[in-house]
C-alpha cells in the first residue's frame, strides 16, 4: 500500500517549483503541475514555493505551499535570471522545473521534467527559431539537472537517443495519474442533451490540443466515411487547434460533406471536458508521437471505450485497456465500426480501460517525485 506523503522519510526541504504553466489556460503540463500540487498540499514536512510571472490560483490551499509572483521580462530571461535569483534569496534546497527546461547557471539542485522530445522528432511542426531554442534548452537542462523526469519508457529512450546516455542515466520514469483535477462525471443523458446529440446518434471524441502529429484529420475522414455509409455519427474535437502547418479541419469537413457533424470546440473548461467524456460512445487518440497521453488515460478512467494509435507511449501504456490501431483512415474506420457495432466489444473496452486506469495514481506519482527531489537535494 502506498504510504501517505506525510509519512515519507527525509529532512525538511524548501522546494521551489516553476509554476508558469498554471497561468492563463492550463493544458497538459499545467494540469500535471496542478495535480502534483494537490498531493503536495497533504505533505506536512516540506515547504513549497510556487513561482509565477503573473498571479494564479493554487489548486489546494495549504500552509505548506506559497505562491510568489515574480513579474516582468521575456520568458527565457525570467527563467534564467529572475527565477534563480529569487530561489537563492528564498534559500530553496531543490528546484522542480516541470516544462522541459530549467535555469542553467545556478548552484541550486534542479530536477527537470521532459514530457517528450517532439521538437527533435517532429521538427516540421516547430518554427526554426522556436524549435532550435527548445532543442538547445532541453539538451543543456538535461546536462545540468541532478535528475530528469520522463513519463514513459518511450520518452526515456528518446532522452537516451537524442540527449545522450548521461542524461538517460539520470532519468526517472514517473507515470501520471488519471484526472485528479477534473470534476465528477455528469449524467450521461443530460450531457448528451447539452451537446445536442439526438437519440441514436453515436458520439466519437478526441481530446487534447490539436497538433499535426495527432492525426485528427484522419479521424475526421474516418467519421465522414462512416456517415457516407448511413451511420448517425458525430465527432467532437475537444481542444485548441495549434497545428503547424495549420490543419483547417473545418474546411476538411466541408470538403467531405460532413461539416454539421464535426464539432470543433476549441479550448474548453474542465466542466465542459467531462461533459464530452460522459456523452461519448468512443474516444480516439491517433498521435504518431506522444510522451504520455493523459486524455487517453482520462477517457479510460471514465469508462469510455478507447482507441489508441500503435505509436509512441500510447501503445506502451494503454494497449492493455484499449483497442490499438495503425493511424490510417482504413484501420481507424474499421476500428470505429467494430466498437460502435459490437456492444460486447464496447463493454469489454469499458471494463479493460477502467481496470487499466486503476494502475495509475497521482498519489504514487507525487510520492515518487518527492523522493527524487529529496535525492537531488542531498
Amino acid at each position: 500500500m502506498t504510504p501517505p506523503l506525510s509519512e515519507l522519510p527525509g529532512r525538511p526541504l524548501r522546494i521551489g517549483i516553476d509554476g508558469r504553466e498554471l497561468e492563463g489556460r492550463p493544458t497538459g503540463v499545467g494540469r500535471y503541475v496542478r495535480s502534483l500540487l494537490r498531493r503536495f498540499a497533504t505533505n506536512d514536512r516540506h515547504q513549497f514555493t510556487v513561482y509565477t510571472a503573473t498571479s494564479v490560483s493554487l489548486p489546494s490551499p495549504s500552509a505548506r505551499i506559497e505562491a510568489r509572483v515574480l513579474p516582468g521580462g521575456h520568458p527565457t530571461l525570467w527563467e534564467q535570471r529572475t527565477l534563480p535569483a529569487a530561489a537563492r534569496k528564498d534559500r530553496i534546497d531543490v528546484l522542480l522545473s516541470p516544462a522541459y527546461s530549467c535555469p542553467l547557471l545556478t548552484s541550486i539542485p534542479r530536477v527537470t521534467a521532459i514530457h517528450d522530445l517532439s521538437f527533435f522528432a517532429r521538427t516540421e511542426e516547430f518554427g526554426f527559431a522556436h524549435g532550435l531554442r527548445r532543442r538547445l534548452m532541453a539538451r543543456w537542462s538535461a546536462r545540468v539537472s541532478r535528475n530528469v523526469l520522463a513519463f514513459s519508457e518511450f520518452t526515456k529512450r528518446e532522452i537516451r537517443d537524442r540527449l545522450g546516455v548521461s542524461a538517460s542515466d539520470r532519468t526517472r520514469v514517473v507515470l501520471h495519474g488519471p484526472d485528479d483535477d477534473l470534476p465528477e462525471s455528469p449524467d450521461r443523458g443530460e450531457s448528451r442533451a447539452a451537446l445536442g446529440l439526438a437519440e441514436g446518434t453515436e458520439y466519437v471524441i478526441t481530446v487534447g490540443t490539436v497538433l499535426t502529429r495527432r492525426n485528427v484529420s484522419i479521424l475526421v475522414r474516418a467519421v465522414a466515411l462512416l456517415r457516407s455509409h448511413g451511420r448517425a455519427v458525430r465527432l467532437g474535437v475537444v481542444g485548441e487547434n495549434r497545428s503547424r502547418p495549420f490543419q483547417d479541419l473545418a474546411a476538411l469537413a466541408r470538403s467531405l460533406g460532413c461539416e454539421a457533424a464535426i464539432h470543433l470546440s476549441g479550448f474548453v473548461t474542465d466542466e465542459e471536458v467531462v461533459r464530452h467524456y460522459a456523452a461519448a460512445d468512443v474516444a480516439v487518440f491517433l498521435s504518431e508521437y506522444e510522451g504520455f497521453g493523459l486524455p487517453a488515460l482520462e477517457a479510460m478512467s471514465r469508462g469510455v471505450p478507447t482507441i489508441v494509435a500503435d505509436r509512441g507511449s500510447l501503445n506502451e501504456l494503454f494497449a492493455p485497456g484499449g483497442l490499438v490501431v495503425e493511424p490510417n483512415e482504413a484501420a481507424v474506420t474499421s476500428a470505429l465500426r467494430s466498437v460502435l457495432n459490437d456492444p460486447e466489444l464496447s463493454a469489454d473496452l469499458r471494463k479493460r480501460g477502467t481496470e487499466r486506469a486503476g494502475d495509475f495514481s497521482w498519489e504514487r506519482s507525487a510520492r515518487q517525485t518527492l523522493t527524487i527531489l529529496e535525492e537531488a537535494a542531498s
